[in-house]
């Protein structure tokens, strides 16, 4: 592979890198995982330190007093913590560039040897000893004065330790053998500690022999939070070169404890190196200058409760990087130097959970994902979307990919791919309802709306609804097959030898990609949203498959809803049938009366109009004016006089008097009816 690079590999390193002065004989550098800054000391401190990380760039002096083993700014950045001896760290007032007396701590333990120190919250500090742990609290009690307060100790042999700022979580290698490595985890909060069960690790491949020369280390092993767990990462080297390396994945469950959950298959030996983004823990391969990547919930081979975990897709090298140099070369022009950067250098130390430094180059930066171009080189679609929905930001490359699936028709895969974005679609409807029941018995109210029980892994991730699967993919296919099919029907009597160009996607296509949407909606119980019938429908009497759609209608795959029966009758003028068919869904919504009975007057039926509405007890308060007026525009004199009849008998039933109320303006009608016949019916009719 090229040290310099992949155009296309699927991580990228930030553009704009934090820059400090590299490693020499006057700068040692540090780093601090808990502020994520870089820290250069030139010459002891009397030189100059440099503090340099996201956000914050300042400098301060400070007096040199023997070589700085490790120093630390606490994370409020007022007190500065400095070790130089093997048993006691300094501790330093900080105020505004200024670094005051401070005061020393020493180790409780006399003949403790310091592994090193780190700050758990503000004023919480912790010293890590070969012989345990010394949890101190610190207060400034005076303007050139810090005071501890010895909180609590862990009398614990220990060999080296880890650090995750994330989980605040402490791990320390507290014995081994020629085969394992025990691990104790403590955990902090502000004020408190806990100490967890203690476990251990294999610290090797499996193979016949064990070589005693494998041995589990601090850069082995790292701590990070996978899918909102708690998970410690453990490289597992061969001790034999036919065997390859892998990564164990301990995860905490409910009861706190670490469990072997997963096991990534690297498939390669060497040196390596591992970050966790984004629920991704990613593997960086020295020697094939390349980097794996694996998802734990994609699943892969399961052996007494482990899985077997492989990469997403084939190993690929960070995208090239170049530092920019103004003043690297000389040159006539004003433009800066860019530099091409080795990548996966030797020089390279990478921190939790994207942080890669090159203390040589004097660079820190962010590593990266870029999705996109994972998007192009996974084959399996259905797990590639699967993949997506678990990260942030992805919500376009999902609908990007459902849409490149139609268009190169892998339709075998697709009911796959909506199952897992309606199931997500599912679990995030069920969290907000959750939530409003939540809300609503906490202002005492009732809650009726039920919740669906889900025991699915929770995703924190993207959400496809309904509208975005219309706009981003199923509307503008229909629009590219209209466009196509206009196309082919120019070139219908072409007798050119190149023939007709083949339809991509066709109109009929996207009607059965919707179809099978709805499919999966209805799978994971959501309702679906009428835009999507609707596109159905226009499709189909488009292409004039009135027989699919009268099919579709009579066996209620398209779900009846009033917004569909307008629809339908919007299209009698090309499908009659449309019709009956709206008035058939409208009864059996049993919720439509007045839209039936306006559909029947629009189209001149007035007697069933009337039969209806008593049918359904409508007939003492429906409107008399409407039904007259469109019995008088039918032209049908019968029709007229047994409407008008009937609501002067209504009228002589609901107020003794056969007159019409002035408010409700019919005047005409019986002007109209006098018209016709001459005189108004027997039972007396006498004019408001």
């Amino acid at each position: 592979m090229d040290q310099l690079g992949d155009p296309n590999g699927y991580l990228e390193l930030s553009q704009n890198p934090i820059r400090f002065e590299p490693v020499s004989k006057v700068t040692n550098v540090f780093f601090d995982d808990t502020s994520k800054e870089v820290l250069s000391v030139r010459g002891g401190g009397t030189l100059g330190v440099v503090v340099r990380g996201v956000g914050r760039d300042h400098t301060f002096r400070m007096e040199d007093r023997g070589t700085i083993s490790s120093l630390k700014f606490s994370p409020d950045h007022s007190v500065l913590a400095v070790q130089r001896s093997k048993n006691a760290v300094e501790l330093l007032t900080y105020t505004d560039g200024e670094v005051g007396p401070g005061s020393v701590q020493e180790c409780r333990a006399k003949a403790a040897n310091m592994l090193g120190f780190i700050w758990t919250h503000n004023d919480d500090l912790v010293l890590v000893t070969d012989h345990g742990v010394e949890f101190y609290q610190t207060q400034q009690v005076a303007k050139d004065r810090i005071g501890v307060r010895h909180i609590r100790s862990y009398s614990l042999p220990c060999s080296w330790f880890v650090w995750s700022t994330e989980c605040s979580l402490l791990l320390l290698c507290t014995g081994s053998s020629p085969t394992t490595t025990t691990l104790q985890p403590l955990i902090f909060k502000p004020g408190q500690s806990n100490k967890l069960t203690k476990f251990e690790v294999e610290v090797s491949s499996a193979s016949g022999t064990h070589s005693t020369g494998v041995t589990l280390g601090e850069r082995d092993v790292c701590v990070g939070t996978v899918y909102g767990l708690v998970t410690i990462c453990v490289l597992r080297h061969p001790s034999t070169p036919t065997v390859a390396a892998h990564l164990d994945v301990y995860t905490q469950n409910k009861d706190g404890n670490f469990k072997r959950t997963h096991i990534c298959r690297l498939e390669l030996t060497g040196r390596f190196a591992v970050n966790i983004i984004d629920s991704l823990i990613i593997v960086h391969h020295q020697a094939s200058k390349t980097s794996l990547l694996f998802d734990i919930l994609l699943g892969g081979e399961v052996n007494g409760g482990i899985t077997s975990v492989y990469p997403i897709t084939v190993p690929r090298s960070i995208q090239p990087f170049s530092l920019v140099e103004p003043d690297a070369v000389p040159s006539t022009t004003s433009q800066p130097i860019s530099l091409p950067c080795e990548l996966y250098a030797p020089t390279w130390v990478v921190f939790q959970p994207d942080i890669v430094i090159d203390a040589r180059l004097g660079c820190m930066w962010h590593l990266r994902l870029r999705l996109d171009c994972l998007t192009s080189s996974v084959e399996d679609k259905s797990q590639l979307v699967d993949c997506l929905l678990r990260r942030k930001q992805a919500k376009p490359l999902v609908l990007s990919v459902v849409r490149q699936v139609v268009e190169s028709g892998q339709l075998a895969s697709l009911g796959q791919i909506f199952d897992k974005i309606n199931v997500a679609y599912r679990q995030h409807l069920n969290t907000v309802l959750q939530s409003q029941k939540t809300c609503q018995i906490m202002m005492g109210e009732s809650v009726s709306a039920p919740v669906a029980s889900n025991n699915a892994p929770e995703r924190r991730g993207v959400v496809i609804e309904q509208a975005d699967m219309y706009s981003s993919v199923l509307a503008p296919l229909m629009e590219e097959a209209e466009k196509e099919e206009a196309r082919q029907a120019q070139q219908k009597d072409s007798t050119n030898h190149e023939g007709s160009r083949q339809t991509v996607v066709s109109p009929k296509m996207v009607v059965g990609v919707v179809i099978e949407y709805t499919r999966s909606l209805g799978a994971v119980g959501v309702t679906v949203q009428h835009f999507l019938y609707e596109l159905v429908i226009n499709a189909l009497v488009r292409a004039r498959q009135f027989y699919q759609l009268h099919q579709l209608l009579q066996y209620h795959v398209l779900a009846d809803s009033k917004p569909l029966a307008c629809l339908l009758l919007s299209l009698v003028g090309v499908y009659s049938a449309g019709q009956q068919l709206s008035l058939d869904m409208l009864c059996r919504l049993n919720t439509a009366h007045d839209e039936i009975i306006e559909v029947l007057l629009s189209q001149h039926q007035v007697t069933p109009a009337l039969r209806y509405a008593r049918s359904v007890g409508l007939g003492e308060s429906v409107s008399a004016r409407k039904f007259l007026e469109a019995a008088m525009v039918s032209g049908d004199r019968q029709v007229f006089y047994s409407t008008f009849t009937f609501f002067v008998l209504r009228n002589t039933r609901l107020r003794g008097s056969s007159a019409f109320a002035k408010g409700e303006h019919c005047d005409v009608y019986v002007e109209h009816y006098k018209t016709l016949f001459g005189e108004l019916p027997d039972c007396g009719v006498q004019q408001a």
